[in-house]
């Protein structure tokens, strides 16, 4: 059995901290706000290869003509990153670009099947400050970056059509018409992205939003073409500066070794304005990529794809020399809204494959792993298990209920969690290199709590007969008012009621295995039926002795209660016969209760006679609700 264990920690997966193409922790495009941990670092090769697809109109020796070409555009990146203490990254990296066009038909037989340029492309530092580095499962931080050119690729900074003409551009004419023509984003970029990571276990979420600046620089010659002669120049040397709002996204869902993930990116640029009347605006780009991540250890392989959900439009990103082309004289404004976007519009596909590497420059990591188990049952627990160390997150139990972390050498602290289980904490004397096995042995939690209490009259502190309810719970009192029950753990919200009483509600907090009181007195509230008499009678109608002698038994239950019985009449008849008659009804009403065993000091008699009705009189449907007795309770 522990053979077994060990082989299963050695294999068990955990969600490892492993760099973004930003040089610090995170997916591809998207960081994640929490860092390597202090002494980490961390190594990343990232490769793509983007796939499109471009229509532009053209003039070929049959004539005019839409020209399809395909783009081919490679990225390489190579970072490092470092976590400096529990709280910050640094990430720093360089970038190889590929921009190629492949010619297809009459146009490849003129100019030659390819175009293109590749290069170093440029430098890149990033730095994440985070918020809150203790936090558990919601972290904030701050990633300030900046990037600088480094090589242009060539004698230029963009693809020029090197062959001869093809049909749209002419010899030693840049080729801006591509997706990426440029071979970097300018001389210096620059910005800063919130982020913000949640762990929702399993699913990881991660949000990013900021800012980005970039400023490229275009000096060449724009000539304009008739029968393929130059018949106008123009010198263009300007600087073109976008202003970029990113957001971005990403989910990831760790199972064992493997992380299946998905990330969106959207970048709007401000200062662009594409609306040319077709509704569609190229200032957005959307783009959408899904991924799988194999790692062991700190070593990790990512397989990804991506595709935009935004329209390229070359007329568009041709720096102004169509305009120029159909004889206009285009502002420095005009060829900066056609300018190349910075880091070029993104491929209709892409795949990619990176490469990369998480290590401690402290000594060798222990290893510590082992079991999470019910310590009745012996029954696998799918919990977690935290380490007191700074930069190291919390992994989860296999459905076996085996884990396995890796932590710095020295003392550190190892607590096991499972749901509706107690926590369980032991102690490693960690060396570096070490394996240890910890098991955790869970002793399931108590849910419930006993409540007690007693129910009396607030007035004269005698026990009730009541029901004390919480939720779906109650229990009843007995002779001397005493309750006992067994609820939920927790905030639980009890109410005793009993008949003629008003209830009463309170909320305690009951103890998982222990006990609370909460006593509850309750005040008289009592509705006697009214009763009601014929036309000119103090008969006791049979369909009132109900109602009476529920009264009465009341009365009898509760000895110290006087009240006063009131006659009333219907305004038929003269007042003082109605006062008279109000006296009498009040008068046959106590008879009756007396009757029934009530003493005759607790009843009290007066007359309302036509005073006081009920209703107005206006009919006589009315006129017989307010022939009545009606009961005033006057206290203990």
């Amino acid at each position: 059995m522990k053979l077994l264990t060990f082989v299963m920690i050695l294999t068990a997966g955990t969600a490892a901290a492993l760099p973004s193409w930003w040089g610090v922790r995170g997916l591809n495009r998207v960081s994640d706000a929490r860092t390597y941990g202090a002494g980490k670092f961390a190594l990343g090769l990232f490769a793509d290869m983007g796939l499109s697809d471009d229509t532009r109109a053209g003039v070929l020796p049959s004539g005019p003509a839409d020209i399809t070409n395909t783009e081919y555009n490679g990225t390489g990146r190579f970072i490092v990153g470092f976590g400096l203490g529990r709280a910050a990254d640094l990430g720093l990296g360089v970038s190889y670009v590929m921009n190629q066009m492949k010619r297809d038909g009459e146009s490849a037989e003129i100019s030659g099947e390819w175009e293109g340029d590749d290069g170093f492309s440029e430098a890149r530092a990033s730095l994440k400050i985070n918020f809150n580095p203790s936090a558990e499962r919601a972290w904030f931080s701050l990633m300030p970056w900046a990037a600088f050119a480094i090589h242009d690729g060539g004698y230029s900074a963009f693809v020029e059509n090197g062959d001869g003409w093809d049909g749209i551009w002419e010899h030693a004419q840049p080729m801006f018409t591509l997706r990426r023509p440029m071979i970097n984003s300018g001389s210096m970029s620059f910005g800063a992205d919130l982020l913000a990571s949640f762990d929702l276990r399993p699913l990881v979420i991660h949000a990013n939003a900021g800012y980005q600046r970039f400023k490229q620089s275009f000096q060449f010659t724009d000539s304009r073409y008739v029968n393929h002669a130059v018949v106008a120049t123009e010198e263009v040397d300007m600087e073109v500066t976008d202003q970029v709002v990113r957001v971005a996204g990403g989910l990831e869902l760790p199972i064992k070794n493997t992380t299946l993930f998905a990330e969106v990116e959207w970048n709007h640029f401000l200062d662009r304005n594409f609306d040319g009347g077709d509704g569609e605006n190229f200032d957005d780009h959307l783009v959408v990529s899904p991924g799988v991540r194999f790692n062991t250890g700190g070593l990790a392989v990512d397989l990804k794809g991506a595709f935009t959900l935004t329209t390229f439009d070359p007329s568009w990103t041709d720096l102004g020399h169509g305009l120029y082309q159909a004889g206009a004289n285009p502002t420095e404004e005009d060829r900066a809204n056609r300018a190349p976007f910075p880091g070029g519009y993104p491929p209709d596909y892409s795949v990619g494959l990176n490469f990369s590497y998480v290590g401690d420059l402290r000594s060798a990591p222990a290893t510590v792993g082992g079991r999470i188990y019910d310590a009745s049952t012996g029954q696998a627990l799918q919990g977690s298990v935290s380490v007191s160390r700074a930069g190291v997150d919390p992994v989860d139990a296999s459905s076996d209920g085996v884990y396995s972390v890796r932590v710095s050498k020295g003392d550190v602290a190892l607590t096991g969690t499972a749901e509706g289980y107690l926590p369980h904490t032991a102690n490693v004397a960690a060396a570096a290199g070490g394996t240890y096995t910890v098991d955790f042995p869970l002793e399931r939690m108590q849910t419930t709590g006993i409540v007690s209490g007693t129910v009396t009259d607030e007035a004269t502190g005698a026990p009730l007969a009541a029901v004390v309810a919480a939720g779906g719970v109650q229990a009843e009192t007995n002779a001397e008012g005493f309750y006992t029950m067994e609820v939920p753990s927790g905030s639980r919200t009890l109410t005793a009621t009993a008949p003629a009483y008003g209830p009463e509600s309170a909320t305690v907090n009951v103890p998982a295995g222990g006990s609370v009181t909460q006593d509850f007195q309750l005040g008289l509230v009592v509705d006697f039926d009214k009763v009601f008499f014929g036309l000119d009678s103090d008969v006791i109608r049979s369909d009132a002795k109900g109602a009476l002698d529920n009264i009465a038994a009341f009365l009898l239950a509760n000895p110290d209660i006087t009240v006063t019985i009131t006659g009333n009449t219907c305004d038929l008849g003269e007042e003082n016969y109605n006062q008279d008659l109000g006296r009498r009804r009040a008068a046959a009403v106590r008879r009756y209760l007396v009757s029934k065993g009530v003493g005759e000091a607790r009843l009290n008699t007066v007359s309302y006679g036509e005073s006081r009705p009920m209703v107005p009189n206006t009919d006589e449907a009315n006129r017989a609700q307010n022939r009545r007795v009606e009961f005033i309770i006057l206290g203990r």
